[in-house]
């Protein structure tokens, strides 16, 4: 889910923005500031030895669909708002996205663990393909850049509730 996200951001924001207002040297601009939001991903080892990692992914993956469907509003709000939005949703997704393996690695036993988050790692490379897929049919199919957004925020909310499901029927 969080692959989606990330490829369906990273190889269409620059078209999408690009076809607004804005300058396409801006739009590209944006995008490199979304993905520095990796820097965020240093916090994820901190923060998961402290708090529960499934409730704070689950807080993560909240935050992050929220902010990715602020991105499509963002154009109307200005550009002062846009930036730091989409620099909060880079930031944000980063570390959910760093912190997902982890996640994993905790829950399989030992003698599985390193097939059991391999699985999960090559899974979601799905996703990155998906993401640009779905983000390309959207436009195909005329969605605003608005919808576009809101669609891609979905997958967020999806890992929020499995993380959650998670966290209450797994104990451990």
């Amino acid at each position: 889910m969080g692959l989606i996200i990330f490829y369906g951001v990273m190889n269409w924001m620059p078209t999408l923005l690009g076809q607004t207002t804005l300058e396409p040297g801006t739009a590209k601009r944006l995008v490199g500031l979304f993905a520095l939001g990796g820097l965020g991903a240093i916090a994820s080892g901190y923060l998961m030895d402290r708090y529960n990692p499934n409730i704070l992914n689950a807080i993560l993956a909240l935050l992050t669909a929220i902010l990715i469907a602020f991105i499509g509003q963002g154009l109307s709000w200005g550009l002062m708002i846009l930036v730091p939005i989409v620099i909060l949703a880079g930031i944000v997704m980063n570390t959910l996205q760093a912190s997902l393996p982890a996640v994993a690695a905790l829950f399989y036993p030992t003698e599985g663990r390193t097939t059991g988050v391999s699985w999960m790692m090559g899974i979601g490379r799905f996703g990155a393909v998906a993401g640009s897929y779905l983000v390309a049919e959207l436009v195909k199919r005329n969605y605003s850049l608005e919808e576009i957004f809101i669609v891609l925020a979905i997958p967020a909310v999806i890992m929020m509730f499995c993380l959650l499901l998670k966290q209450f029927i797994y104990k451990r």
